[in-house]
């Protein structure tokens, strides 16, 4: 049995699921849809509930993007410096595949920044009695374009020994207390193994986790205001039927958790990691 909690990956997902996935997509402007919400798909009534519930935060004003873009600016960049386009070279990338990776960085980013506000408000949302609000109409505030869609992402049992093996040991450190957890853009980056090797040996560097670890902490204490003042304005979405009490409590326990946890910690991560990427010349069709 896997340690890991079950999720319906992207590629799996059908029907109201698939149909959930797209718009999360859309409304959050990103090409993929973050593990969180692929664990709450896999919890009867969760998915289309919780969403319901946070649409409003990604569409119209997009107060949580607002919010990210605020808190994304106050990062810092652990001192790290970009990496000569020569060594990815002679590890056997190519310009194709950095700007691959910064596609995929660039919408990791994002969507984590903007989930560390509107997760933590889901959180907040839930432990102060918000199930029991008056409901309001479900948004139907139309998504935004479709975004580009990022190259599939890679399953941990497809990984070959020493791949499966580096991002276990990368995963380790911003796994949620108790749990086991691959953060997915890991497993994103997994096809190019030189660069998630290169990354070990510096934005993840053993040595500079400790400082990670801390900006984590303060970027979540930063957020706290903004997570508050988001959670105020949130209500169930009418007509859509809120998970058992249960399913509720277990997902108020890992939204807090990941919120707290994982997400902070890979938005720093993530951004430590865009910044050792070299500038890479324009593609030319």
């Amino acid at each position: 049995m896997s340690a890991y909690a079950a999720e319906i990956a992207e590629a799996g997902a059908s029907g109201e699921v698939a149909r959930l996935y797209a718009d999360i997509r859309r409304c959050m402007g990103i090409g993929m849809v973050n593990l969180i919400y692929r664990r709450m798909a896999a919890r009867p009534g969760v998915l289309p509930w919780a969403w319901a519930a946070l649409r409003p935060l990604f569409t119209g004003g997009g107060a949580a993007a607002a919010a990210a873009k605020e808190l994304g600016a106050s990062l810092d960049d652990g001192g790290l410096e970009a990496i000569p386009r020569e060594a990815f070279f002679a590890a056997g990338l190519n310009d194709h595949s950095l700007r691959t990776v910064r596609m995929i960085l660039d919408d990791y980013n994002r969507g984590n920044t903007a989930n560390l506000v509107a997760i933590g408000a889901l959180a907040a949302f839930l432990d102060g009695g918000g199930p029991g609000r008056a409901p309001r109409p479900a948004d139907e505030t139309a998504a935004g374009a479709r975004p580009p869609r990022l190259p599939p992402i890679r399953q941990a049992d497809a990984l070959d020994a020493s791949t499966a093996d580096l991002i276990r040991l990368l995963s380790a450190p911003v796994a949620p207390a108790g749990g086991a957890m691959i953060p997915s853009l890991y497993l994103h980056l997994a096809p190019w193994p030189a660069w998630l090797a290169m990354a070990a040996a510096t934005a993840l560097a053993p040595a500079r986790l400790a400082a990670a670890r801390g900006e984590a902490r303060a970027l979540h204490a930063r957020a706290l205001p903004s997570i508050a003042a988001l959670a105020d304005g949130m209500a169930p979405a009418a007509g859509v039927d809120a998970p058992a009490e249960d399913e509720l409590a277990a997902l108020a326990q890992t939204a807090r958790a990941f919120a707290e946890g994982p997400i902070a910690g890979m938005v720093v991560l993530g951004n430590r990691m865009r910044a050792i990427l070299p500038e890479i010349p324009p593609h030319r069709h």
